[in-house]
This record gives structure tokens, C-alpha cells and sequence, in this order.
């Protein structure tokens, strides 16, 4: 099975200006998630998707192939669909196609790798089309003050709490054929796969950005 890897960074982003170019824990953010994907050993091409030097340069300084930002692919409407399906029409020719971000710094090489190994082993038999990385929740949840999950009125024991699925948008993978058809990055019938607590930050507030500033 032919896969690839594609990280898109922006130079710039409004909520945490410059984010993908700050420090985290002493290196730029940006380069965790790249050197990740490569240590990983697992990909055919890792592809960063870039509008930044800095990024361009280290991406291909350590075996990445870049790509230059589309700027119609870097403004706040395009998603990561959007971005997905244009890296399918970039390059076509993998049988499966992954999305990672920089914003996850701390998802762990071998987890990228059980993720792709998870790929292959379900396009052999046909029984899944895609993965997400995330966790299982549990507990008594409020969609809204006034829609929660259960009846206030009759508590649930905790060992009757429910799950839910929290993704980590940290990676997800998809068959090249579900990535043609749906022009998506999730498929009709998603592997779950669970990642450590300490592997789900997800880099979105200025106050996310401290933690690794401090560290």
C-alpha cells in the first residue's frame, strides 16, 4: 500500500498570530509533527504544504517534499477538506492519503505508524476506509443548559456514564477511492483509534500555546 503523508502550515493564523513559527518546548512548532511523520518510517512521501521559508527549508531539509500554499488553500473558509482533496488532486496516485498538523506536537511516531499499519491491515480485508486518532470519554454530558445527555431528574451511576468519541485532530487517513468519491478527510466507516491523554493537545488558544512556552 502506497501512502503519503500531507502537513499543511501557514506562516500565519488569527487566533494565536505566528503560532506554527513559536516556540514549543524549545523548538518551533512546526518542526514536531514533520520530524515525527519522518521518524516514523512508514510513509512513501511526506509532503508539508507551506507559505512560509522557514518551514520550506526544514521540510526539505530533513527528506519532506514541499508543496507552495495554494492561496486560495490559506484563508480562514478553506478546511481540512478542502485542503485534502487538493493535495488528491496534487498527487493522485497513493492508495491511502494521511493529514497531520503542527498543532499537534506530541503525537508520537509510533503512533503515526500503528495508525498506518491500521490502514493497511483494513484495505486488505475492506472493512474500514478511513482513521481518526482521538479518545473515549466518559461521563454525564450537557450539549446546551437546556439539552443534556440524560435525565436530571434520574442520575445515572457512574459506571452507567456514556462514552463519547473526542478526536484529537491530531491525524486522519482515508483510501484514495473514499478521497475521490467524497472529497473528504473521513470516510463512510472510520477506524477509532485511541492515543494517550498526553498525545491529544491540539494547539488553538493562546493559553494552549503557554503550555508548551513554559516547558
Amino acid at each position: 500500500m502506497k501512502s503519503a503523508a500531507f502537513i499543511p502550515i501557514k506562516a500565519h493564523s488569527e487566533r494565536v498570530p505566528g503560532k506554527n513559527l513559536r516556540l514549543w518546548r524549545g523548538r518551533p512548532l512546526y518542526q514536531w509533527i514533520i520530524s515525527h511523520a519522518i521518524d516514523a518510517g512508514c510513509f512513501d512521501a511526506v509532503f508539508v504544504d507551506t507559505d512560509s521559508g522557514p518551514v520550506y527549508e526544514y521540510a526539505s531539509g530533513i527528506g519532506a517534499q514541499v508543496i507552495q500554499r495554494d492561496p486560495a488553500m490559506a484563508t480562514n473558509q478553506a478546511n481540512g477538506n478542502d485542503l485534502l482533496a487538493h493535495h488528491y488532486d496534487l498527487h493522485p496516485g497513493y492508495d491511502c492519503y494521511f493529514q497531520l498538523f503542527a498543532t499537534a506536537p506530541d503525537l508520537q511516531p509510533s503512533t503515526i505508524r500503528n495508525c498506518v499499519d491500521a490502514m493497511r491491515a483494513a484495505k486488505v480485508v475492506g472493512e474500514h476506509d478511513s482513521i481518526m486518532t482521538g479518545r473515549w470519554i466518559r461521563g454525564w454530558y450537557w450539549l446546551t443548559p437546556e439539552h443534556p445527555l440524560y435525565r436530571p431528574s434520574i442520575l445515572p451511576r457512574s459506571q452507567d456514564w456514556v462514552s463519547l468519541w473526542q478526536e484529537s485532530t491530531g491525524l486522519y487517513g482515508i483510501t484514495g477511492d473514499s478521497l475521490r468519491r467524497l472529497r473528504q478527510r473521513i470516510g463512510a466507516k472510520p477506524i477509532l483509534h485511541a492515543i494517550e491523554q498526553s498525545e491529544m493537545m491540539d494547539i488553538d488558544t493562546p493559553e494552549d500555546m503557554a503550555i508548551g512556552a513554559t516547558a
